[in-house]
């Protein structure tokens, strides 16, 4: 038995490795608001088209993000191991997947353009955001090497870095922001093109800061091993599920909305105005699930399913009570949370009914996250796909619609049925993770040097 100590200073550890990673994601939220802010600052039209052009670019590069997220699952078993040849191979294999389907991203435009011209009619609109969609496909291939590079570098356990990296990317995010969209001096106004310039320029920045700082923990892995085919296969095996799975709740998620906007504008504004506010406790949730699947991967690798168990059900009691504090916030001043949104009584009223709902769904996506974050730590990533196929179309959506027309209980009937999906979700992944993590084997392979080699 563990003496208190002990745990305590287990659940410090945790921490200290999930901080770093929250404040990141913190930081990215804000620049997301000031954002909004700047570009809001050119018009309405603006604001939209750069709403317009995100949602595509974002709907493109999250089963990407998903794929390429197969990064976290299997690193930290070499990382534990102590395969410098693996790492060296799979990191500079990681390093230039990522670049060919970053750029490969490019070659969707032509089709995002035509979707673009079905989603308004107003010519300036479109312009701006296909503008706007254009330059942040051009630097795709930077988001993309950032996806891996981050995961890398977690997979070491340089959390801090990692803050460190944000925070530079925030502050020059904004500054191209002010000399790209504004024009001050001898810079040229650039308007919503500059905006998504300030960002690409940023992303680079943040490359360039993972390459150099990253070149010293795998010595150097583009001068040797520089790709390995066999690797790529065993990738590919796992993040292909993966990137299948963001693409499954994207959808889900688009007609979860769409049952929503089918009750109005108010219920529509309710929710996003809800959920605005719920990205938060989501960010944080999601951070530490990124800590939870780094540690069971490095512990599987280790072949110590204890400590991957341990840190699993620590990481799910974390997420509880860090959502559970949220969540009595939002239960009791709710009102004074949407009024920082909105100033409208009847959104107000209808905002404050939903995030008092929200509260209660909290604890049970903390135990969600977790679990599900400990299931994707022991590579299950097709069980994963499977699951959330299955739950996704055959009891969330449904339950929403019953909720929202059946019992008639709007928006928040719409939720309810969510909350529900994300209960048994809860239950499912906790029994999956307890029965699979003494039967998971660390996921190894037989390393050769060149492509040569592999080819023979």
């Amino acid at each position: 038995m563990k003496n208190i100590s002990q745990r305590v200073a287990e659940y410090r550890r945790l921490f200290e490795l999930a901080i770093p990673v929250m404040t990141g994601f913190l930081a990215f939220h804000v620049l997301g608001i000031i954002d909004v802010v700047m570009v809001g600052h050119l018009g309405q039209e603006a604001l939209a088209a750069v709403g317009l052009a995100n949602t595509l670019f974002f709907f493109v590069l999250a089963p990407v993000e998903g794929f390429l997220g197969a990064t976290l699952i299997l690193l930290p078993g070499m990382v534990a191991r102590k395969s410098e040849k693996e790492i060296r191979e799979a990191v500079s294999t990681l390093t230039i997947v990522s670049v060919v389907v970053g750029v490969f991203l490019l070659f969707l435009y032509p089709f995002l353009s035509f979707y673009l011209g079905t989603m308004s009619s107003d010519s300036s609109v479109l312009r701006m955001a296909r503008s706007y969609l254009f330059i942040r496909l051009v630097g795709a291939f930077l988001s993309t090497l950032g996806i891996v590079w981050w995961r890398v570098f977690l997979a070491f356990e340089k959390n801090f870095l990692i803050a460190v990296f944000s925070y530079c990317v925030v502050v020059i995010n904004i500054l191209g922001n002010w000399l790209f969209i504004f024009g001050p001096g001898p810079f040229p106004a650039l308007g919503v093109a500059g905006a998504a310039g300030a960002t690409v320029f940023a992303q680079g920045v943040n490359v360039v800061l993972f390459l150099l700082f990253g070149r010293g923990l795998v010595h150097s892995p583009l001068k040797t091993s520089w790709f390995s085919w066999s690797f790529l296969k065993e990738f590919a095996h796992i993040g292909w599920s993966m990137g299948v799975t963001y693409l499954i709740e994207i959808l889900a998620w688009t007609v979860f909305v769409s049952i929503i906007a089918h009750l109005g504008t108010a219920a529509v504004a309710t929710h996003e105005i809800a959920l605005k506010i719920k990205d938060l406790s989501l960010l944080l949730g999601i951070a530490l699930a990124s800590v939870i699947t780094q540690q069971v991967s490095f512990f599987i690798g280790q072949r110590n399913a204890e400590e991957a168990r341990r840190v699993t059900r620590q990481g799910a009691q974390i997420n509880m009570a860090m959502m559970g504090i949220i969540g009595v916030v939002y239960w009791f001043f709710p009102e004074a949370l949407v009024r920082l949104v909105s100033q409208d009584e009847a959104l107000v009223a209808s905002g404050s009914r939903l995030l008092r709902f929200m509260a209660l769904y909290q604890i049970v996506d903390g135990v969600f996250i977790a679990y599900r974050a400990g299931v994707e730590g022991l590579g299950k990533t097709r069980l994963i796909r499977n699951i959330s196929l299955v739950t996704n179309y055959l009891l969330w959506l449904p339950l929403a619609w019953v909720g929202t027309f059946v019992l008639k209980w709007g928006v928040i009937g719409a939720w309810f049925g969510l909350t529900v999906t994300v209960a048994v979700l809860a239950g499912i992944f906790y029994r999956v993770f307890c029965k699979e993590v003494h039967r998971t084997e660390p996921l190894e392979r037989h390393v050769v040097s060149t492509v040569d080699e592999e080819l023979r």
